[in-house]
């Protein structure tokens, strides 16, 4: 982890994204890749500035225990950074001296420190309790075992469910809401929609129509962030 210079207004802590901890098992890739995409236009018509100004503005939060930093949040646009790979870093000035990186990097916000809690069940609880884990499969089954969330950003799996949760919200099918893991409930919800049909790239789109429309069903009226109509 880096600590370049801090100033009151504008923390400077980052960490190599290959070093972060993962408290989830996916991610909807589709909705990585829509942030890739996003990231390559701000850096092409706004400059590396302005790619460096919403780096530090969109900070993940993360959990310390010892030398190992757990990610609580923030998984797509980590993922997203991922995939854009150190070349789109080297010329992205990180601090005031201009330093930049040749690895993805992503900003950090330190939640907590629990290194004192040394038992790896009492760190779990806590976790748990916090609700800064989500230990379920691409497929929304779990609670998983801990020890079988990926350790790398790189290896989560893709859950197209969740990307498809993403898009709703987008397009206004539901609120943002700050209810830990909101989109993977409307994710597991629309999964059980679609329950003997295979989701892929000749479907997508018309899935998002469909689940536009099933956003507003009365069995979605529990999930964080409808909208009633």
């Amino acid at each position: 982890m880096a600590t370049p210079t801090t100033t009151a207004t504008t923390p400077s802590v980052y960490c190599e994204i290959d070093k972060l901890r993962p408290t989830q098992c996916a991610v909807g890739m589709k909705h990585v890749n829509r942030k890739v995409n996003e990231l390559l236009e701000l850096k092409e018509s706004q400059g590396v500035d302005k790619v460096a100004t919403f780096l530090k503005s969109h900070a993940a939060p993360v959990v310390l225990k010892d030398d190992q930093v757990f990610l609580i949040d923030n998984h797509h646009l980590c993922r997203a950074l991922y995939e854009l790979g150190g070349d789109y870093f080297k010329d992205i000035p990180l601090d005031s001296n201009g330093i930049t990186s040749s690895k993805p990097i992503m900003f950090i916000n330190v939640v907590s420190d629990l290194s004192d809690l040394k038992d790896n069940s009492q760190f779990w609880n806590k976790m748990n309790s916090e609700k800064w884990v989500h230990p379920y499969n691409k497929n929304g089954e779990g609670p998983l075992d801990v020890n079988e969330i990926p350790k790398k950003v790189c290896e989560l799996e893709d859950d197209v469910f969740r990307s498809i949760a993403a898009v709703v919200k987008i397009k206004g099918g539901f609120k943002k809401s700050f209810i830990p893991y909101a989109e993977f409930q409307w994710a597991n919800y629309f999964r059980s929609c679609f329950e003997n049909k295979k989701v892929d790239d000749n479907n997508f789109d018309k899935v998002i129509d469909e689940s536009l429309e099933l956003a507003k069903n009365e069995e979605a009226k529990k999930l964080p962030g409808y909208i009633d109509n």
